[in-house]
């Protein structure tokens, strides 16, 4: 074998579904698989040549990372290392395979798995030529054959110009490309449960940007960035993914003082599918993607879940609907992100009483138009956009506090009639809308101190605050503890 040249070459197989479509399909997808494949070992660091077979597709590289890199590319069903020689006739294919597998098959079980690929017409001879031919010869060499349960797979794939000899293949996620059906939004609250939803849509060729509803301030942010990250570096090829943020915590404090507690749970996920069209109609996605699971929780019964999203126009798909919470979790270990979703910080402030679980369509209305939609549109406009791959850890200042920081001037943002029952000694009111207006208007070489009701409007303009520059603090508890002091 020393005088025979042959060429390291990772041979990659494609998902099956690829092979059914008409040409001109066909002919997208491998150029956006090839793009994908290209950007993922580029990722890791990996030079390495990519073509375009049709039928395979082939990667010349000696850096044994590359491996698991293809495993989880979209759009490939197995990859094998392979040696690559040039042939001109059977005898040749015969030689170099004896050369190559006589002294791994010696006292062992083998089997030959021959197949032709491309232009076939053009090879003079058959798959079972090869198998029957080879076989005997490794037989010759001390192995046995035994087609069912054979100890080293003899693995051959012959084309008009060169043939491939391999034993392993590892197995890949199948699937479609990434970008192939477009793009979505899918909504991340860091669980278990959306990201194996998103990943889920991504394996069916969706490119994801994300949308996260911040409810409970900069730990749980971070947290969530941490799992965006870990998905898309993992899996999201050919594209930059984005994560919209938007701050949610004046739309709690909203829905907490006007609708009743029991409807809470199912109004929240009702506002966050109004934030989510609105992103996607201004964005163009035609679909937001969710992890909700029926009967999971109290706003996935199947009448809270039909009557949340009756008025919203865009598509909602819920992939993993019919999943139990076990298959889910387990399946967050392949995408990746089950340690991470593990530790993201659950947000407990919505105990309103005993939850509604089989709410109409008309009553989350109702209790919809209590609610400020301008409040919430103004919050849309006022998100956050990343680039999840280039995000880097911002740390945001602790804007908490249980006493008032001297020289501090204090800001009330509850209503006027609110303000004028009581409110605390020197403060001056500025309702949240207002304030959200003018903060940025303020002397910076002041110090504010910020209340509202619970604490959570005062958070998210403290935070905005600091973020700019400023000295700002949020009164912790909001009122009811700002009235011990």
């Amino acid at each position: 074998m020393s005088d025979r040249k042959y060429k390291t070459t990772m041979m990659l197989r494609l998902c099956g579904e690829m092979t059914t479509k008409s040409r001109g399909i066909r002919q997208q997808f491998n150029r956006r698989l090839v793009q994908n494949i290209r950007d993922a070992l580029k990722r890791a660091g990996i030079d390495a040549k990519v073509s375009d077979q049709w039928y395979r597709i082939d990667v010349r590289t000696d850096d044994k990372r590359a491996m698991e890199v293809a495993s989880r590319i979209f759009g490939i069903q197995a990859a094998s290392w392979t040696r690559a020689y040039q042939w001109e006739s059977l005898d040749d294919v015969v030689e170099i395979g004896s050369e190559l597998f006589a002294d791994r098959v010696a006292g062992k079980t083998f089997a030959v798995r021959t197949r032709r690929a491309g232009h076939r017409e053009e090879i003079p001879f058959t798959s079972v030529d090869v198998d029957r031919a080879l076989g005997t010869k490794l037989v010759e060499a001390g192995g046995e054959v035994d087609l069912d349960d054979h100890q080293v797979r003899v693995g051959i794939e012959v084309r008009k110009d060169g043939v491939f000899f391999f034993d392993d293949e590892v197995l890949g996620v199948a699937g479609l490309p990434n970008g192939v059906e477009g793009r979505a939004l899918a909504l991340l609250s860091g669980g278990f449960d959306s990201a194996v939803a998103a990943w889920t849509m991504m394996r069916r060729g969706v490119d994801m940007d994300f949308l996260f509803f911040n409810l409970a301030g900069p730990p749980q942010e971070r947290a969530v960035k941490e799992v965006g990250q870990r998905l898309c570096e993992r899996w999201a090829f050919g594209y930059a993914p984005r994560l919209h943020v938007v701050d949610f915590r004046p739309m709690i404090a909203e829905m907490q003082d006007k609708v009743d507690g029991h409807y809470w749970q199912a109004l929240l996920k009702r506002l966050m599918m109004r934030a989510g069209q609105a992103i996607a109609e201004k964005k163009g996605y035609p679909a937001l993607i969710t992890g909700e699971s029926c009967g999971q929780v109290s706003s996935q019964t199947l009448m809270n879940l039909a009557a949340i999203g009756a008025p919203i126009t865009t598509g909602i798909i819920r992939p993993l609907v019919g999943m139990n919470k076990e298959e889910i979790i387990e399946r967050s270990r392949l995408v990746g992100t089950h340690d991470l979703s593990s530790q993201v910080p659950e947000f407990c402030s919505l105990d309103g009483g005993r939850p509604v679980v089989n709410a109409k369509a008309a009553d989350i209305d109702e209790r919809e138009a209590l609610v400020d939609l301008e409040l919430l549109q103004e919050l849309v406009e006022r998100r956050e956009t990343y680039t999840i791959l280039e995000m880097d850890d911002e740390e945001v200042p602790n804007v908490q506090v249980t006493k008032i920081p001297e020289g501090a001037m204090i800001l009330d943002l509850r209503g006027e009639r609110d303000f004028e029952r009581w409110a605390f000694d020197g403060a001056i009111n500025m309702p949240l809308e207002r304030a959200m207006d003018q903060v940025g208007l303020l002397p910076k070489e002041a110090t504010y101190l910020f209340y509202c009701e619970v604490g959570l409007k005062s958070a998210f303009l403290a935070e905005q605050m600091a973020r700019m520059g400023y000295e700002a603090y949020s009164f912790s508890g909001g009122v009811p503890k700002l009235k011990r002091l």
